[in-house]
């Protein structure tokens, strides 16, 4: 049995070479005849690829631009502006205020228009003198350190002069103001825009309050020429500040006093109204 177990190993051996050596002629006569197998090449596939991928790119950018081109071309021409009417300026929504249609019913006293001039030229002086407060916690500061008016205390000279804007929303925020200047003997006036208050008191965004103090502060320079010149402007701003102190004062006695006294046409109508109502 032993013997015939290596006699088919050594049978399996010489098929195997006999396989080799008629697999090598086959390939040599291959050869000879000039027919090879092509071998394939990684690195070229590989740059065939990267070529693939280079266009497919190149198109789709091209195909983005070409879109871009057309809805540009799809956008109406802006139209040439002949008045300066039809400019129209991007503002930030927060900033963009317009002037209200219906100031706050406590308005009084309302400055007419040539008071409202004179207002904000006095405003855009005392911007320059550094001697004004803006905004409502501001002023509240100051108007609160002058002295309270008492009856027995002497009429003394208006320690600022306040200006309210009238279209404000909501109108708590300047509700009290009238009240706290009265009772500080601060006479005050209200305007119609707080944009405009806002521009004449050298903000970026719209001012509610605005309070001018009778003497500003000068900036310390050397030249002389300069000082006499602030000097000047300094003087003309009080002129100008105590002549509007005044008006203010007689638009309060006009419009605000008979309100207080109850002898406002409009309070006497309402008083008879009532008493007819009653006799009925």
């Amino acid at each position: 049995m032993a013997a015939e177990k290596v006699v088919d190993v050594k049978k399996d051996k010489k098929d195997k070479k006999s396989k080799d050596k008629s697999e090598k002629k086959e390939k040599k006569t291959v050869e000879a005849a000039g027919i090879t197998k092509e071998k394939k090449d990684k690195k070229k596939d590989k740059v065939k690829q990267e070529k693939l991928a280079r266009a497919v790119e190149a198109h789709l950018q091209a195909e983005e631009t070409s879109d871009v081109e057309v809805k540009k071309e799809k956008k109406p021409k802006k139209e040439e502006i002949k008045d300066e009417k039809d400019v129209k300026i991007k503002v930030d929504p927060e900033d963009a205020i317009e002037i209200a249609e219906s100031l706050v019913p406590f308005a009084f006293p309302l400055a007419d228009d040539k008071t409202h001039k004179k207002l904000y030229k006095l405003i855009k002086k005392g911007a320059k003198l550094r001697s004004i407060h803006r905004g409502v916690k501001e002023c509240e500061k100051a108007i609160k350190k002058c002295p309270v008016k008492t009856p027995a205390s002497a009429p003394a000279a208006a320690p600022g002069l306040v200006i309210i804007a009238g279209d404000i929303s909501p109108m708590d925020v300047i509700m009290h103001f009238p009240i706290l200047c009265e009772e500080h003997n601060v006479p005050y006036i209200f305007v119609k825009s707080r944009a405009e208050l806002g521009v004449a008191a050298s903000t970026k965004r719209a001012t509610s309050v605005v309070m001018l103090k009778p003497e500003g502060r000068p900036s310390k320079k050397d030249d002389t020429d300069k000082e006499d010149a602030e000097k000047s402007s300094a003087e003309e701003y009080l002129d100008s500040w105590k002549e509007l102190v005044k008006t203010a004062q007689k638009q309060w006695d006009i419009q605000v006093q008979p309100w207080v006294k109850g002898i406002h046409p409009l309070q006497v109508a309402e008083q008879a109204r009532l008493k007819a109502l009653q006799k009925d």
